[in-house]
């Protein structure tokens, strides 16, 4: 099969064999295949890294390892795939191994495209909210009045999943986004902050007077430039609170912080981890409301040339140059597939 090899220096299509499911897992024949922001930093910042890179996957299951029951050849799917655990569970290939508990089944009328656009992302959201920040999950009563929740990056792509999931568990979105406030907007979010144009005190206090009651959880989905530090300083003044971030910060960081605020990082590896059972579980929920339209993808733009245009959309990301939007590549548009 051909792959691609993303380094530090490079991108270079390969060809490897294609690889083999071991028991617990699927391996997917893909057709579009999805772009994360962290695809372009681990090679980038891990020493000596260069492996087929990308874990969003949408395709067909070409076989299954032993004891899987609920997927067989043939299924329509996608998945989120492991990371950094070699070449066999990258995206950026005509074949993708994936554990079953972070596939899912796709329906009819659920497009590869829009599939690719959801694994990684949705499940951060989940993780960060049900499971570190400990709200409510939509399948839980919801608190009267509703739970306030503060989500920085409203109308990224973990952001946008975290405004859908927040409504459907009753919960009181507060967002914050830049030119996509009126996708926030569109998604459910209650309340929405422009943040140009504004201070990071500015945006403190434009927190503080939203509607919704004292805000005590916050999704931090920038976690750069004084997000965490803002966000700390608001939940300090509502008694504390807890906060998750999604990017790397030091211990000495936040040692620095408010002590009334817990904060964790929202880890979406444990989908495969600790967090095994809730991530098989709700990406299930996913692929059916997708199809019944209960939960919208990111909207995605298809960068040509398939494998091939990988380079382009990592540059892209990288370079800052997209919004609100998901980088998918066709693998059929690989040239010499």
């Amino acid at each position: 099969m051909k792959g691609l090899k993303v380094s530090k220096t490079g991108r270079e299509l390969l060809d490897y064999p294609i690889p083999n499911p071991a028991s617990g897992e699927i391996l997917i024949k893909n057709i579009v295949v999805g772009s994360n922001p962290k695809d372009w930093k681990i090679p980038m910042y891990l020493p000596n890294y260069a492996h087929i890179e990308g874990n969003d996957v949408a395709g067909h299951v070409e076989s299954v390892g032993e004891g899987v029951e609920t997927f067989k050849v043939g299924d329509k799917v996608a998945a989120f795939t492991k990371m950094r655990s070699g070449d066999k569970y990258g995206a950026y290939a005509e074949y993708s191994v994936s554990p079953a508990g972070t596939a899912f089944h796709l329906g009819p009328k659920t497009s590869f495209e829009d599939a690719a656009a959801l694994p990684l992302a949705y499940m951060t959201a989940a993780i960060g909210l049900f499971r570190c920040l400990g709200l409510p999950a939509p399948d839980e009563k919801p608190s009267s009045p509703p739970t306030p929740v503060l989500i920085w990056g409203a109308s990224g792509a973990v952001g946008a999943y975290a405004v859908q999931l927040a409504k459907k568990a009753g919960l009181y979105v507060v967002g914050i986004a830049g030119s996509g406030c009126p996708l926030a907007t569109s998604l459910g979010a209650d309340e929405v902050i422009d943040y140009r144009g504004k201070s990071l005190d500015e945006l403190a206090t434009a927190i503080s007077q939203t509607r919704g009651g004292p805000i005590r959880h916050a999704l931090d989905c920038v976690s750069e430039n004084g997000t965490l530090e803002t966000i700390a300083s608001v939940l300090d003044k509502n008694g504390g609170g807890t906060a998750t971030y999604v990017l790397l910060y030091s211990d000495e960081f936040l040692a620095t912080l408010p002590k009334s605020v817990k904060t964790s990082r929202t880890m979406v590896a444990e989908a495969y981890g600790k967090d095994s059972e809730f991530a098989t579980k709700w990406f299930a929920k996913l692929g059916e409301w997708v199809e019944k339209g209960e939960f919208k993808p990111q909207k995605t733009t298809v960068i040509e040339g398939g494998l091939s245009g990988v380079a382009e959309g990592l540059r892209r990301l990288k370079e800052g140059e997209v919004k609100s939007e998901k980088f998918v590549y066709r693998i059929k548009d690989t040239p010499g597939l």
